[in-house]
C-alpha cells in the first residue's frame, strides 16, 4: 500500500544527472562525529526524550529536530555539507550541501519523466505513487 502520492506535476521542475563537488563534508555516521554530536547535543537529546545518541538514532531521521541540530553543528564547524548513507541501504550515498555550493556536472542533466525506470524504482522503495493528471 503506497504511503503517499507525488503530484502529477512533480517531475516538471526535476532533473537528474551525475556531478561532483569540492569541499569538506562531515561523515555524520562516523565514530568521531557521533561522539562529537553525543556530547554537544546531550541536553537537546534529553529534551527530545532520547536516552542515548548513536548512529542508529541519527539514521532514523526522527525526531526531525535532532537531524536539524546535527546539521547546524556541521555547518557551525565550517564544513560544506554532510555525507551519509541512506537508511534504505548503506550502498546508497546521500549528500547534503550547504549553500552556496558549486556542483561540477559530469554530463548534461536529464529531465525526470514520470515513466523513468529509476523514479519508478525509487517510488516502489519508498511506497509512493505518482498521481495521474
Amino acid at each position: 500500500m503506497p504511503l503517499g502520492t507525488l503530484p502529477s506535476d512533480w517531475c516538471d521542475r526535476r532533473v537528474m544527472g551525475a556531478a561532483t563537488v569540492t569541499g569538506a563534508y562531515a561523515d555524520i555516521y562516523s565514530a568521531g562525529w557521533v561522539g562529537y554530536l553525543r556530547q554537544t547535543l546531550a541536553s537537546d537529546c534529553v529534551a527530545l526524550g532520547i536516552e542515548d545518541l548513536d548512529d542508529s538514532v541519527l539514521q532514523r531521521g526522527e525526531p526531525r529536530r535532532l537531524t536539524q541540530l546535527a546539521s547546524l553543528k556541521v555547518n557551525e564547524a565550517g564544513l560544506d555539507g554532510i555525507y551519509y548513507r541512506s537508511r534504505y541501504g548503506h550502498d546508497l550515498e546521500n549528500w547534503a550541501l550547504f549553500e552556496p555550493f558549486k556542483i561540477i556536472p559530469y554530463e548534461a542533466p536529464i529531465i525526470v519523466r514520470p515513466d523513468d525506470v529509476d523514479l519508478q524504482e525509487a517510488c516502489t522503495l519508498l511506497g509512493l505513487k505518482i498521481e495521474r493528471p
